[in-house]
């Protein structure tokens, strides 16, 4: 969950718009007083606007620290050097000039956000979040996909190697084991129902080698 601390309506909602397309969960706030009573542990990174209606982001930053090492983006139209040093100082985890593209800032937002969680197995793949540790699968909504064990070790040794194309026989051989892999049948109802309950885009298919995940 990714909470947008932005007082213009407009920057807020595009952004938050950009960020649910691409699986994340949102909540906006436009004060420094919304931020806190909206900020949880479900936040898992904060972007926020230093020029607010009630105070500075500088100071919520500053409180912030003193109990949670949640990843920040600063974003703000105020560009000299010595706020950029006094948002380091406060441990933010990136300083972006306004403006900016709502298309760069979610592609900052998807790099950070998989950079710092991805030892917690928290990943997005084609707008559905997983959670590999607890084998848990859900929608941008919060729905939760009911994937069988096996549907879920498929997508995640797919997911887990997303620089290469996969062999079926490999697949069978790390989900089902050794003694399966010439099996090449049994792998079909399992891809056929992952994209039946995801989306088709979820795992593509490479005709004559085998299947890779589906990332964009």
């Amino acid at each position: 969950m990714i909470l947008i601390v932005e007082d213009d309506l407009t920057q807020n909602n595009v952004l938050a718009g950009f960020l649910q397309k691409e699986g994340f969960q949102i909540l906006k706030a436009f004060t420094i007083a919304e931020a806190w009573k909206l900020f949880c542990a479900d936040v898992k990174l904060i972007v926020l606007d230093l020029s607010l209606p009630d105070g500075t982001g500088l100071d919520f930053l500053q409180k912030l620290r003193s109990t949670s090492k949640v990843p920040v983006i600063v974003l703000t139209a105020l560009d000299d050097e010595l706020t950029q040093l006094n948002v380091f100082d406060l441990q933010a985890d990136e300083y972006v000039d306004k403006p900016v593209s709502p298309l760069i800032m979610t592609k900052r937002i998807k790099a950070l956000m998989n950079r710092i969680y991805s030892d917690n197995d928290l990943v997005i793949i084609q707008g559905f979040n997983f959670d590999f540790a607890k084998y848990t699968v859900s929608s941008i909504d919060g729905e939760i996909i009911p994937l069988t064990s096996t549907e879920f070790n498929i997508v995640k040794f797919l997911y887990e190697r997303k620089d290469h194309t996969l062999t079926r026989e490999r697949i069978i051989e790390s989900v089902w084991g050794y003694e399966y892999k010439d099996e090449i049948r049994i792998l079909y109802p399992h891809i056929k129902n992952i994209r039946k309950k995801l989306c088709r885009e979820i795992i593509v298919t490479i005709k004559g080698i085998g299947y890779r995940i589906g990332m964009e």
